[in-house]
């Protein structure tokens, strides 16, 4: 099934969905530690941005190959 979510997505991803929601989940986790160290809200929405955007090109460039299949 497609938007199936399995315990050892967080290792490699198996589908698209997971992949997603693994890389928006350790982007806002990861934005979280830099706003800890800065207190800047902005910084903090600048990283979880960036993270979110890299996380859906770059599963999106690695559906368009084939990864997923």
């Amino acid at each position: 099934m497609l938007l199936s979510i399995n315990w050892y997505d967080w290792i490699t991803p198996t589908n698209p969905t997971a992949a997603v929601v693994i890389g928006i989940t350790f982007s806002i986790l990861i934005a979280f530690m830099v706003w800890y160290e800065s207190r800047e809200w902005k910084v903090f929405f600048a990283f979880a941005g960036i993270g979110v955007g890299v996380s859906l090109i770059a599963t999106g460039i690695l559906d368009v190959v084939g990864f997923f299949n």
